[in-house]
């Protein structure tokens, strides 16, 4: 046996692994979902294209393929960011204990969300039939998560006196249905997304809610109009 072969192995050529992406290649990445996003909500996913989003990040198409294998993972991970944020923000808001504070803290995030992703959303729930089925489960999975803190945020509320006694579940999917068609109609510029979602708070919980919680940090606000 060799000395090369009985202590560490010679490694053999080609790129260095890395434990963890460099931050250039997140920037990346981030760059290219949502570019993705922006092509596919103004063309439709059959429509756009990888040469459309090489063309748009002046990249040649075959160093695209280096950060994604194909057209169906891109949309996996359009699908992926839109859910993991909004999920990750209303998370934040399982630490407030007063029930009707952590409902009205849920509906912000969700309206505020919606509102400032337009792409995102507008891909997420325009082209969910273009899903591929190998990404379905994980992104299910997530949904039935958010709906579940909603659930609980709405049966707590009701317990509390804070909203009119209803079935938790469809309460909840009415405040998601109520605040998810933003991405139809908001207007950056125009309209503001805190005011659409303290209207949505007055609606469920009255003009004598309490304040919201500020979302958690990173969150962006769009100008208002």
């Amino acid at each position: 046996m060799s000395a090369d072969s009985a202590g560490t192995a010679r490694r053999r050529p080609g790129r260095p692994r890395h434990t963890e992406p460099s931050p250039e290649y997140r920037a990346r990445m981030t760059e290219i979902v949502e570019t993705a996003a922006q092509i596919f909500r103004a063309k439709g996913y059959d429509a756009g294209s990888l040469d459309d989003l090489a063309a748009a990040l002046d990249l040649r198409k075959a160093s695209l393929y280096y950060y994604v294998r194909s057209k169906a993972e891109l949309l996996y991970l359009i699908f992926d960011r839109a859910i993991s944020t909004a999920l990750s923000r209303i998370e934040s808001c399982l630490d407030i204990e007063d029930p009707r504070e952590r409902l009205a803290s849920l509906i912000r995030d969700q309206a505020i969300t919606i509102a400032q992703e337009p792409s995102f959303f507008s891909v997420f729930f325009d082209q969910r039939p273009r899903l591929a089925a190998d990404y379905e489960a994980e992104i299910r999975a997530k949904e039935r998560r958010y709906l579940r803190i909603f659930a609980k945020a709405v049966a707590a509320a009701a317990a509390e006196g804070a909203i009119a006694p209803v079935e938790a579940r469809y309460g909840a999917q009415a405040i998601l249905g109520m605040t998810s068609w933003v991405y139809k109609w908001f207007e950056p510029g125009r309209d503001d997304p805190e005011a659409f979602a303290q209207t949505c708070i007055d609606l469920v919980l009255g003009p004598s809610a309490p304040a919201a919680r500020p979302s958690a940090p990173g969150t962006k606000t769009a100008p208002a109009g």
